[in-house]
């Protein structure tokens, strides 16, 4: 039977590979694009709060002309006089209130709300007004800031900050995969707190808003809202940080209401998930801190705590779930040797098992041939241990998984291929184990497996001295052997 070229079996998995990535890449701007053209293509009021102070029979007038111009458009709520119609205005009651005196007519708005709601509520009582033959004056009571003229900045400030929140979540769950549960936690929480310190700096220093403890902590807690359920998501398997992109941003930037706070116009199916996702949130409670004192703050923070509160407890179940047995209490520290003149049995003395990590590197290529040479014939026997682990498997659509497994496989066969080249001509029996784990996880388990095997005896592991910058930042494969391993450790400089 003739085998089929190499590149017979392996373009197919590339076109499949790339069919597939444009697909999902067409469907998430599909989606979206439908989901933002919904919201926004012609925005309708529904349930809008407003007030009402003045004689009944004229508010009352008003109230019918615009319910059946609009119905289910507008919220009426009576009120005394003008003071208290702002107080309710600035309370964040109502957007608006229109106080009827005399034949005068005065709507009061706020712009630092947003300017979604003043345009409407201005057209809707301007066409009122004009159908009874007053005249409408319009006066700005939450006026925006000298250097947020439109009062967009409280929801660019949060929307910056989203996408950064996203990566960092996704990006500390993968990095610190292996690391100990309070690091795991820490690191998405030390995060968020730099984003928000820095972001507040940067919206005070540029849009003058203030408040910037305030703002400071809002950030961070908006920060944490995204990046711990991300992180969450990472960990249980790492495609599924899809989900988080479609929940945070294709639903979340539509729902809520952008920066013109238009979230009471949106599409009822969007209108539902409003109280729910962090964008809206975050926006509304920084909105509020710079232009409202800070009322109606208190529900969105809760919310983004939960958010935040259920990712963490997520990662840290995880994280202390996957995390490696301890070592039993009273065994010996593995001993770590830098200079490679350990000594093993002599001639004649119970054959050593000797567990190698091997990847083709140059400190792997060392430690292999110091062991074929100081192990020699008959002395012993050696297993060489590639790890085979990828942090992530496949792109985050899941549809590239086949053309990267090629590309492990063929790594693999060259890891195994390099190992026999050292180990040709040499009397030592040995055998090759590719693990799909982590390097540490890996020669591990293969050390505990052989120790079972055979009582008695103690597996030595042998490693490299590791050279990669990525591992200084992690944590090297010799240290943490050092740290997790109840077999003595040699480590060939």
């Amino acid at each position: 039977m003739s085998r089929r070229p190499e590149h017979a079996r392996r373009y197919p998995s590339r076109y499949r590979g790339l069919a597939g990535f444009i697909v999902a890449v067409t469907a998430f701007a599909a989606v979206f694009v439908a989901l933002v053209l919904s919201a926004y293509h012609a925005p309708t009021p529904h349930n809008v709060p407003v007030g009402m102070a003045g004689p009944a029979a004229v508010t009352s007038q008003i109230e019918h002309a615009l319910n059946g111009a609009l119905p289910g458009g507008f919220s009426f709520r009576g009120y005394s006089g003008a003071a208290s119609a702002v107080t309710a205005i600035t309370h964040r009651q109502v957007d608006g209130a229109l106080v009827v005196s005399g034949t005068s007519l005065r709507l009061l708005v706020a712009q630092g709300g947003g300017s979604g709601p003043v345009q409407f509520l201005t057209q809707a009582f301007g066409t009122a007004a004009a159908h009874s033959g007053d005249h409408l004056v319009v006066t700005d009571v939450v006026p925006p800031l000298p250097g947020d003229t439109q009062a967009f900045s409280s929801f660019f400030l949060v929307l910056g900050v989203l996408i950064p929140s996203l990566i960092a979540g996704s990006g500390s769950a993968l990095a610190f995969r292996r690391a100990r549960p309070a690091l795991a936690v820490a690191v998405p929480v030390a995060v968020a707190v730099a984003v928000g310190v820095v972001s507040a700096a940067i919206a005070d220093g540029i849009a003058g808003l203030g408040h910037y403890a305030a703002i400071t902590g809002i950030v961070a807690l908006f920060s944490l809202a995204v990046a711990a359920p991300t992180a969450l998501l990472a960990r249980l398997w790492p495609p599924l940080v899809t989900v988080a992109v479609v929940v945070l941003i294709v639903f979340g930037i539509p729902v809520s209401g952008g920066p013109a706070g238009l979230a009471s116009f949106t599409p009822g199916f969007l209108r539902t998930l409003e109280p729910a996702l962090p964008l809206g949130l975050a926006g509304s409670a920084v909105r509020n801190v710079v232009y409202f004192g800070g009322h109606a703050t208190a529900l969105p923070l809760w919310v983004l705590a939960a958010w935040s509160l259920a990712g963490l407890v997520g990662v840290l179940f995880l994280a202390t779930l996957r995390r490696p047995a301890p070592v039993p209490a009273g065994s010996a520290a593995p001993p770590v040797l830098a200079e490679p003149e350990p000594a093993l049995p002599r001639p004649g003395a119970q054959p050593v098992t000797l567990v190698v990590g091997f990847d083709d590197s140059e400190p792997a290529r060392r430690a292999l041939l110091w062991s074929t040479h100081h192990l020699g014939a008959g002395r012993g026997t050696l297993h060489v241990v590639y790890s085979d682990h990828a942090l992530i498997d496949s792109d985050l659509s899941g549809f590239a998984h086949s053309e990267m497994e090629d590309s492990r496989e063929e790594k693999a066969a060259s890891v195994a291929e390099a190992a026999e080249n050292i180990l040709a001509g040499a009397q030592v029996p040995y055998k090759f184990e590719r693990r799909q784990e982590a390097p540490v996880e890996a020669i591990m388990s293969v050390a505990s497996s052989l120790a079972v095997a055979e009582p008695g005896s103690t597996p030595v592991i042998v490693t490299g001295r590791s050279h990669h910058v990525p591992h200084q930042v992690i944590g090297s494969v010799p240290v943490r052997l050092l740290h997790q391993s109840p077999y003595p450790v040699l480590t060939i400089a």
